[in-house]
């Protein structure tokens, strides 16, 4: 079976800083997946809450990148997924995991702990680089574990632990910027 769940970061540093050696290499990782979509319909899984919600259609211009656009999307997250995987024409985006159809790739657009570093969002949050630790052997084939408190947004981590996998693959990671981000594919 083809990995039908791609994990990918909803860091806007993939768009907006291309001097970030981290980002460029995330964004390499995430364009070779979307090399392997093979004509299967997309859709972008990913926080669809108000703050990171902007009116112009299809820009980063409320992130500062008004010059970098992408086909659609108004969430931040969408953006980003969108940016990362290119062209590929996107199906559906929605905010909530449900069941994955396997005929498809669901793109899950979600990040880590965002305290791992003293120039983190949050500043260095104690626990964060361990439980960063934790979540990558959990992307790479291990049991889930969701710590609430050390993630911003949560709910899609909880739907990803409720998930069956059949398979699991951790692709490359990072924490330079004080957020865990992440890209992993699945089988589900």
């Amino acid at each position: 079976m083809r990995p039908n769940l791609w994990i990918v970061p909803g860091s806007p540093a993939l768009a907006l800083s291309p001097d970030d050696a981290a980002s460029r290499r995330l964004l390499q990782a995430m364009r070779k997946l979307a090399g392997t979509a093979a004509g299967r319909p997309i859709d972008i899984v990913c926080s669809m809450d108000e703050r990171w919600r902007t009116s112009r259609t299809g820009t980063f211009a409320a992130w500062g990148g008004p010059q970098i656009t992408v086909r659609g999307g108004n969430y931040l997250g969408e953006l980003v997924a969108r940016y990362s995987i290119g062209d590929l024409p996107v199906r559906a985006v929605r905010d909530d995991i449900g069941s994955p159809d396997t005929d498809s790739v669901t793109v899950v657009v979600l990040d880590g702990p965002a305290g791992l570093t003293p120039r983190a969002p949050l500043a260095l949050v104690e626990g964060a680089p361990e439980y960063h630790q934790r979540l990558c052997g959990w992307l790479d084939g291990g049991e889930p574990e969701v710590v609430d408190k050390l993630l911003p947004e949560p709910a899609l981590w909880h739907q990803l632990a409720a998930l069956p996998r059949r398979d699991a693959a951790l692709i490359d990671h990072d924490n330079t910027l004080g957020v865990g981000r992440y890209v992993a594919q699945w089988c589900v």
